[in-house]
This record gives C-alpha cells, sequence and structure tokens, in this order.
C-alpha cells in the first residue's frame, strides 16, 4: 500500500511533539491527508473521512497523536 510505505511514516514522525499545536495548525495537515486518502481510494469528496480511515485500517492525525501519547505514556 502506497500510503504505508510513503505518507504514514513522516505523518508518526515526531506527532508526540507537533501534535500538541494548536488546531488551526494542524487543520492543514489533517486536510491533506484526507485528500491523499480519497485520490487513493478513488471516493468522491462526500465520503464520509471515517470510512476512509476504516478502509487503510488506519487513525485520524488526532487519533494517531493520542495514541502514540498513550503508547509512550505506557
Amino acid at each position: 500500500m502506497l500510503y504505508f510505505a510513503f505518507v504514514y511514516p513522516h505523518l508518526l514522525y515526531g506527532i508526540e511533539i507537533y501534535g500538541n499545536t494548536c488546531k488551526s495548525h494542524i487543520s492543514k495537515l489533517e486536510i491533506l491527508n484526507n485528500k491523499i486518502l480519497r485520490i487513493l481510494q478513488n471516493k468522491s469528496i462526500r465520503t464520509p473521512v471515517i470510512e476512509l480511515y476504516k478502509s487503510y485500517d488506519t487513525l485520524s492525525l488526532s487519533n494517531l497523536h493520542d495514541y502514540q501519547i498513550l503508547l509512550f505514556v505506557h
């Protein structure tokens, strides 16, 4: 899968730090990530974001940040 080879590692790198920034700064990255998932899956703009992430069995950026913090604390 192209997403896990090229995009996902870049999202994970340092997410514990940059994930704590304010929502307005991180929203551009979330929008871009959603666009990438729509293009890779050939879905329309009206496709719910949750469906995009479920088909790739991954988490949204905010959930991914929470998960990585929980792993770090554990």
